[in-house]
């Protein structure tokens, strides 16, 4: 299967009524690169954008781009399609099989940034519906765009900070002053991790998602942890991936908790050897 349009990077190629509504610029302060990751990336849609996306359910993807069902009953779809040789994307909407909106997006680097410029073209829209109609995208692209530079940023400075330069091991203080304050992130040679503590018993797990270095800092329910960027699930315990079933990734090995034997324990977390 391929994009639904037999001419998907040229303007309007059904020769549509679409009527430009609103131009959106933005200078994303995340660079080229991580800003194309983003746009390829369709699974992120009902995570990091569930508030305007409820459903995401793919149909076809491949060096084209990507197509989605936007609805359960498979009633309205978004095909993104890439134009790389012109460094700009489509993104098109369809309710019943009928096309009613066309979204380019201009995506120019600018040294460590990226500076993005949308046009939004609606079908058969009434000229006193126009104006309020852009102000609706222009909205709703603020929104996605202030969510997807967030994420970029941080992905940018997991990717940055992976090094050697912290410890293997690190004392965590009195036992009883820890779990007051868990939960509580720390920094080891081997990764980022969270301490946390189930039914009074301090663990340890990673803090990085594995599938693309997203933050697991979700609340913690029956020793699972979700990551709000694609919703992968983990099993604490085992370091498994529990969603989607299909994934091919599990948390890294969690450091150890030792509990000193004295009248005020302490705690140190951390591995052995190298």
């Amino acid at each position: 299967m391929t994009a639904r349009q037999k001419y998907a990077t040229r303007e309007n190629p059904n020769h549509l009524e679409l009527t430009e509504v609103a131009c959106y610029r933005r200078t994303i302060k995340a660079n080229a690169t991580r800003v194309w990751e983003n746009v390829k990336d369709w699974e992120h849609l009902p995570h990091l954008h569930h508030t305007n996306f409820q459903f995401a359910e793919l149909d076809d993807a491949g060096d084209w781009g990507w197509r989605i069902w936007s609805s359960p009953d498979h009633s309205s779809q978004v095909e993104l399609c890439y134009d790389l040789p012109n460094n700009r994307y489509v993104a098109r909407s369809y309710v019943k099989d009928q096309q009613v909106s066309e979204i380019w997006t201009s995506v120019t680097p600018s040294k460590e940034n990226t500076n993005i410029e949308v046009r939004f073209l609606v079908k058969g829209i009434a000229p006193e519906k126009a104006l309020s109609t852009g102000e609706f995208f222009l909205k709703l692209y603020t929104t996605l765009w202030d969510e997807d530079e967030a994420m970029m940023i941080e992905r940018q400075i997991q990717l940055d900070t992976q090094s050697d330069i912290h410890p293997l091991e690190l004392d965590l203080g009195y036992e009883d002053e820890l779990l007051a304050s868990v939960p509580k992130t720390i920094d080891l040679k081997r990764g980022k991790f969270r301490i946390i503590a189930i039914d009074g018993v301090l663990k340890a797990h990673s803090a990085i998602c594995p599938h693309n270095l997203g933050p697991l800092t979700s609340d913690i329910s029956e020793n699972k942890i979700t990551c709000p960027w694609h919703g992968y699930q983990f099993d604490i315990k085992s370091g498994e991936c529990l969603s989607p079933p299909q994934a091919n990734c599990r948390l890294s090995k969690a450091p150890q908790i030792t509990i000193s034997n004295e009248s005020r324990p302490r705690v140190r977390v951390g591995f052995t050897g190298g």
